[in-house]
């Protein structure tokens, strides 16, 4: 994803907070008002904790991906074999 060419003054701050802590409340399962008595610290910790873990998560979902795509077969598409259920 490219970062939008826009200035300061016309970033949504409150929008950001929100869907940051929309976020925090969402990975660590707390409600919203929960994430709001954070201190500034507890939030930024668990903001970086929660996007590395999500991170992490990604990235070995896509590996999984990857690796299973070169061991996929369709049962009966080799020539030599039966059709599944033929007989």
């Amino acid at each position: 994803m490219k970062t939008p060419n826009i200035k300061p003054e016309e970033l949504d701050v409150e929008l950001f907070m929100n869907s940051a802590a929309y976020f925090v409340a969402k990975h660590y399962g707390l409600r919203l008002g929960d994430v709001w008595d954070m201190t500034s610290y507890e939030f930024t910790e668990s903001f970086a904790y929660a996007t590395a873990a999500e991170r992490i998560k990604a990235d070995e979902i896509e590996k999984a991906t990857n690796d299973s795509k070169g061991k996929m077969r369709v049962a009966g598409t080799d020539a030599g074999q039966p059709m599944p259920f033929s007989e």
